[in-house]
């Protein structure tokens, strides 16, 4: 059964990479689509409805709420500055933030702003890239653990309830690292992205550690208010 469910685990990677999308934004893209997220929902770092992560798992976009400046002429956007202090009334049952907190400096700011706006016993669903190289938008400030995310969120009154990390391994972080390279070079592309999944898989029977924590490419934390 593994073994099927790793199969079509490559096959749905290799479907997304016909659609030039990262390793990264696959891997978070898989894990996101195993959840099932309702009610009142607001996104940071999406364009639009079709390209959000809350569109892969709830078909009803009246929900989505977002607050990307692309979006200000639409009726759903709400400006928040997760750089400063905002005054928002409007409250949410989920927070989705992909890929955002580590263009922010004040984390400990972002964090108090998101809980502001977040119901108690409402969730906020982080992920952000840890070995991935570097990108502006407009600074890229840090890469963030699991374990940094586990104090913080803490002590900011969140209880995690869901961490993961997201990757199979050094071969497939190394290819993610050329990606931006081997995607011009398509039948490249999928034949090292093959060989270095089954290359991992196989490291992975003799290494006593969990390899996908060694060499994670992003992680994925969701974790509920809890006051």
């Amino acid at each position: 059964m593994k073994f099927i469910n790793q199969i079509k685990f490559l096959l749905k990677f290799i479907y997304y990479t016909s659609k030039n999308l990262s390793p990264c934004k696959i891997y978070q893209i898989l894990e996101f689509k195993k959840l099932k997220i309702k009610n009142k929902t607001i996104e940071f770092g999406t364009n639009n409805y079709k390209e959000s992560f809350f569109s892969l798992s709830n078909t009803n976009n009246q929900n989505l709420y977002f607050s990307n400046i692309k979006n200000k002429n639409q009726l759903n956007y709400i400006k928040i500055n997760l750089e400063k202090k905002n005054y928002i009334k409007k409250k949410f049952d989920n927070i989705i933030i992909f890929n955002v907190l580590e263009h922010i400096y004040d984390d400990n700011n972002a964090i108090d702003e998101l809980s502001k706006i977040l119901n108690t016993g409402g969730k906020i669903y982080i992920s952000t890239p840890f070995l991935y190289r570097y990108h502006e938008a407009p600074k890229d400030y840090k890469r963030y653990t699991v374990t940094y995310f586990e104090k913080l969120l803490n002590k900011k009154n969140f209880k995690i309830i869901k961490k993961e990390y997201l990757g199979d391994g050094p071969l497939m972080t190394s290819y993610s690292m050329l990606f931006d390279y081997i995607k011009k070079i398509p039948f490249l592309a999928y034949p090292l992205l093959i060989t270095s999944f089954i290359l991992d898989n196989i490291i992975s029977f003799f290494h006593k550690t969990d390899i996908k924590k060694l060499y994670p490419i992003c992680i994925f934390i969701v974790a509920k208010k809890i006051n």
